[in-house]
């Protein structure tokens, strides 16, 4: 494996998704290891539903033999994350208002306002069943985040003509059919992109970033840490 001298990740979430999620939360981890290989990192709100249907993958509910598998494995991927997933009654929501008010955000404030309305969207939906499609979905999501009437100004200016063109025109330019999409850059200038939150292997191999791949712990060393 070479060594890096650059590159870029770039991964588009939804809080629609419970994978985008997942992602968001990995990357934020791997983040700071990631930049001391000089790679950068950003992480883009768009909108999945206008994704899929650009790319002709229209949504279907799960079906009835994968509901299973489907709550199982988002159950232990959130636990494995320490996350608490609940399935929302109300699935899918039509996520367009807060990833346009997440894009505001992104677009007007310091990062760390930002990287903290996605997984608050999230822990929103996923968590608690909040409808965040709904204005007073967004206000309870952010409050703690924001005050109520700087809430309600962003969503006022989320919904301008120029902020709903700049969330078209990212969600329609990543060529994605899912999310998290994840689209990354090696120093050699070559792109590569996934789909999902389990390509993390694949992702740093590509970057050339040195990672250890998932191995089971033999025995002798568990009890020898006892």
């Amino acid at each position: 494996m070479g060594h890096p001298e650059g590159g870029n990740l770039k991964i588009y979430v939804d809080c629609v998704s419970p994978y985008s999620w997942f992602g968001f939360t990995n990357i934020i981890k791997h983040r700071p290891f990631l930049n001391k290989y000089g790679v950068s990192v950003e992480i883009i709100p768009f909108f999945l539903g206008g994704a899929r249907e650009g790319a002709g993958n229209k949504f279907e509910p799960t079906p009835k033999f994968r509901e299973a598998f489907a709550a199982q494995d988002s159950e232990l991927t959130g636990e494995l994350l320490g996350l608490k997933v609940v399935r929302p009654e109300i699935w899918p929501i039509f996520s367009l208002f807060p990833v346009r008010v997440a894009t505001w955000i992104k677009d007007h404030y310091p990062a760390e306002k930002f990287e903290a309305t996605f997984p608050a969207f999230s822990t929103a939906y996923w968590s608690k069943g909040i409808d965040i499609s709904k204005p007073e979905g967004v206000v309870k999501a952010l409050d703690g985040i924001f005050p109520e009437d700087e809430i309600k100004e962003i969503m006022k200016n989320a919904v301008t003509p120029e902020n709903k063109k700049k969330v078209v025109d990212v969600t329609m330019g990543t060529g994605a059919f899912g999310a998290p999409w994840i689209t990354a850059v090696n120093s050699e200038g070559k792109r590569r992109d996934w789909f999902g939150n389990d390509r993390w292997d694949q992702v740093f191999y590509h970057l050339q970033v040195p990672f250890t791949p998932v191995k089971i712990i033999p025995p002798e060393d568990v009890k020898a840490k006892l």
